[in-house]
């Protein structure tokens, strides 16, 4: 086997064929990171292993557009399988997205089918599809992320869950989330929103589905816009000690629940979604400039159960906010976007990673001019460009190759007086630096 200190980065994968790991087929612990797996005929990345030291980090991936088509579909972009449950395997950081898992009798997890102790965190999953075009009784479980095992208990935290769907003709179950595992599992600080399990027969859970074997922690999540027949924020199979939801401080917006019950600290207001500089989902917040708060603002609470993280002060690193302000002190609900995407959280066992420095304009406010400067560990691509505060690109200022060591590069404004933001794309990172044009 590999170990985490063996690095496959910086691949395009497409066309591949396979039923599993039509990209990659990984057994062992390698670090993956930064590659495009995409248009292939089979299972994006397939990670297999059986060993406590099973720690695979998969993280900044693009996983895209892959199409399975067997009898049991299971992982269109990721399948992840270890029964050991001292194994800690990481996906984290990914935009896995428009993934299909088709006319299989099981269509399990369009995004992600887990069956291990996984840490699933930040990542963007999007737009993956279970259907069908024949007349068999084809099953729709977890479009977005399908979590499975006897003995595990999965973190499923921080990540924006949107607009996936279940589309086949029969049972089609958690278009956002389906839990199936026979002891515990964490949904926390998720934003679930525009997941779909197509109006028809045995239509449930569009936002999660948790099965009879699995109590769930349901904490700091927002969950809205789901659409499903029974349940369409979260169905919830049975309501014995065994098989339940534990709701807390949660937003349940435009949805309902089936099976369970709103716990402390839930809400139903409409969450004020806004527009940002990376996607549609930050919260309303008169310090970043909107005009009101949105409810979920200091609505959370504190992350305090017993799992390998520290989910507290990852949370108070990132962002709600369109000004990047990291969250302080009460946690709002929902996703966070991180400032600074960076590598794995058990990245130390395997001894530390380069990593660009933390970029800089300056001055900051500028009228006419500025200097962004940067350090590069090695040589590698370095692209920077420019936003508004709406998220919109204005221009790449810099594409090419560079060596390693200290650059910089002058910004000459051209901009009217606001709120910018400068993507510095290099060494596997992307950090975004947030400045002001003044008159």
């Amino acid at each position: 086997s590999i170990k985490r200190g063996t690095v496959i980065q910086g691949f395009t994968i497409t066309r591949g064929y396979g039923g599993s790991g039509a990209g990659m087929h990984i057994a062992g612990s390698p670090l993956i990171r930064g590659n495009r797996i995409t248009r292939c005929r089979g299972t994006g990345i397939f990670l297999r292993g059986t060993a406590a030291d099973f720690e695979q980090l998969v993280t900044g991936n693009e996983i895209c557009g892959n199409t399975k088509e067997t009898n049991r579909n299971y992982g269109g972009g990721i399948h992840v399988d270890c029964s050991n449950t001292a194994a800690r395997p990481e996906i984290c950081y990914n935009h896995i997205h428009h993934d299909t898992l088709r006319n299989g009798d099981w269509n399990y997890g369009g995004g992600v089918f887990c069956a291990a102790n996984a840490l699933v965190y930040q990542n963007v999953i999007e737009a993956n599809v279970l259907t069908s075009d024949t007349s068999t009784a084809c099953r729709a479980h977890g479009a977005g992320i399908y979590v499975t095992d006897d003995d595990l208990a999965p973190v499923i935290f921080c990540n924006l869950i949107m607009n996936n769907r279940c589309e086949t003709d029969a049972w089609k179950y958690g278009a956002g989330i389906k839990l199936n595992t026979g002891v515990k599992g964490f949904v926390v600080n998720n934003t679930v929103v525009g997941n779909v399990c197509i109006p028809h027969m045995w239509s449930k859970g569009g936002g999660i589905y948790n099965d009879m074997r699995c109590t769930t922690y349901v904490k700091n999540n927002i969950i809205t816009g789901n659409q499903a027949t029974t349940g369409s924020g979260i169905f919830n199979y049975t309501t014995t000690q065994n098989g339940r939801i534990i709701s807390l401080y949660n937003n349940y917006y435009n949805n309902s629940l089936s099976g369970c019950s709103m716990g402390t600290g839930d809400i139903t207001g409409n969450p004020l979604f806004t527009s940002g500089w990376s996607r549609d989902y930050f919260l309303s917040q008169t310090a970043a400039g909107q005009p009101s708060n949105s409810p979920c603002v200091d609505a959370g609470d504190t992350l305090d159960m017993k799992v390998p993280l520290n989910l507290d002060s990852l949370v108070h690193a990132w962002t709600t906010r369109t000004d990047s302000v990291p969250d302080a002190g009460v946690i709002d609900m929902g996703y966070h976007y991180p400032a600074e995407p960076v590598t794995g959280l058990l990245q130390q066992r395997s001894g530390p990673h380069p990593v660009m420095s933390r970029a800089r304009v300056f001055p900051n406010p500028f009228r006419t001019g500025a200097t962004v400067r940067y350090s590069l560990p090695k040589a590698g691509p370095v692209r920077i460009r420019v936003f508004d505060a709406a998220g919109r690109e204005l221009g790449t200022v810099l594409e090419t190759n560079q060596a390693a060591g200290e650059h910089q590069i002058e910004l000459k404004s051209g901009l009217g007086p606001g709120v910018y933001f400068i993507s510095v794309d290099a060494a596997g990172r992307c950090t975004r630096l947030r400045c002001t044009v003044v008159e």
